[in-house]
């Protein structure tokens, strides 16, 4: 019985060390914003911004919402953009660098592969050509 009048303050327990962890999470990935944080095979020096989008097979909101969006993304960029889906499975060392813990996240860098932002959560088209632009607005395409 005692355990029943405990739930909903555990639940909130649970909630708020979830928001805080969360909390703590964007902030570490802020401090990012600016900085190289490596380069990827191929990568080198670029002209054009690129795109890192963080997935993995078993998450149903990178391949419902955050994929059709980078499609519909695409089809306005300039061909020189590049868009690179990371596997946290397959390539963890990738998604520690750059402190991925939720799915999806998309990481814009910028021509140097300085980060210029990054999206915990779903992101819509419009959220990243707005980001590319920032970077550089001759990238996206009316």
């Amino acid at each position: 019985m005692t355990l029943l009048l405990l739930s909903p303050a555990i639940a909130v327990l649970v909630l708020c060390a979830g928001a805080l962890g969360l909390h703590a999470q964007r902030r570490r990935q802020s401090l990012l914003v600016g900085h190289v944080v490596t380069r990827t095979a191929g990568q080198g020096s670029s002209v054009a911004p690129s795109l890192l989008f963080f997935s993995s097979a078993t998450c149903a909101i990178c391949h419902s919402a955050q994929r059709p969006a980078i499609d519909a993304l695409r089809t306005r960029l300039d061909p020189l953009v590049r868009i690179r889906e990371v596997d946290v499975a397959e390539e963890p060392d990738v998604a520690r660098q750059y402190r991925v813990m939720a799915l999806p996240t998309t990481v814009i860098l910028g021509p140097d592969g300085a980060v210029a932002g990054i999206n915990v959560g779903f992101a819509s088209a419009e959220r990243l050509t707005a980001q590319l632009a920032d970077v550089s607005g001759a990238w996206v395409r009316g």
